[in-house]
């Protein structure tokens, strides 16, 4: 059994990924699992030759961020597991920082660290659970009236100052327990992309773990960087992902009844940001509305 497996997912992102497997490699010889999935664009040949240390597993088709992920963590036999983004870049003493972390705290069930974007400013990973004021808060933006909690979205630098307990942590960056996956199982492949981490997460913690933000070490990572259209591909992932999870858990009404709110939450936000002078935001959350 090793210490700690790291599972990453390339999808025709050679080069992001290629940065993020230096990164890793330039600070110990850690487990590295790399699934492609499915790129076709000379991607396995790419890293067969350049990366022969690294465990390479080639997925046939597409299996999204779940599927991709579920070939290594129901395979691989390892006390921690971390799951990371291709875009993202490992400093310093990270990873052996919170392994530790996870192996003086046996309670914690996954954990994550600081995450910051490329030029050195904070990138929100981690949120409070999706249900009540939460939900509503993050929904209809009430943080610009000065309602920062509790919110699906942790947006607020102070958030990121201590270490603490919190609803769920971002999959670019989630180092979980073994245990976690005995008890209660892999990541849901229902959801395709976006989601899973949160629905992930919220499972631990019905049965006992805890999900905990270490803001001591850091990543970096590119947001969106393995897709196109950022911002519109975030946005109606999460959506239509939080969409599912009230469909699953609730039935098909309370799915309905949580659509309409989405549907409503986002056409206010199309009217403030044109009102503003936004267009380009108004027009991605009018293309988010016609893919819930």
């Amino acid at each position: 059994m090793v210490d700690l497996a790291i599972s990453i997912i390339n999808y025709k992102t050679k080069e992001l990924t290629s940065s993020c497997l230096d990164s890793i490699l330039g600070k110990g010889g850690y487990n590295i699992w790399l699934v492609d999935n499915a790129s076709k664009d000379g991607s396995v040949e790419f890293f067969k030759s350049k990366y022969p240390q690294v465990n390479l597993i080639e997925s046939k088709t597409n299996l999204g961020f779940a599927g991709g992920h579920n070939l290594v963590l129901s395979n691989v036999d390892a006390r921690y597991y971390l799951i990371l983004n291709s875009d993202t870049e490992i400093l310093d003493s990270t990873l052996n920082v919170m392994v530790k972390y996870m192996g003086n705290n046996l309670d914690v069930g996954i954990a994550s660290c600081k995450v910051l974007n490329h030029d050195g400013t904070l990138q929100p990973n981690v949120g409070d659970i999706p249900m009540g004021s939460g939900l509503i808060n993050w929904l209809f933006n009430l943080e610009i009236f000065g309602v920062k909690k509790p919110s699906f979205h942790r947006n607020d630098d102070g958030f990121y100052k201590e270490i603490h307990e919190v609803g769920w942590v971002s999959g670019s960056f989630m180092l979980v327990r073994r245990e976690v996956f005995e008890k209660i199982g892999f990541l849901d492949e229902d959801y395709f992309m976006y989601f899973e981490d949160v629905e992930f997460c919220m499972r631990a913690n019905y049965v006992g773990f805890k999900v905990m933000l270490v803001p001591s070490v850091t990543i970096k990572h590119l947001s969106g960087g393995s897709l196109d259209d950022p911002k519109y591909r975030q946005w109606s992932g999460e959506l239509k992902g939080l969409n599912l999870y009230y469909k699953k858990q609730f039935g098909s009404l309370i799915g309905i009844l949580i659509k309409i709110l989405i549907l409503f939450a986002l056409i206010l936000r199309v009217v403030a940001f044109t009102l503003i002078g936004k267009g380009e935001y108004a027009k991605t959350y009018a293309k988010v509305i016609f893919s819930i």
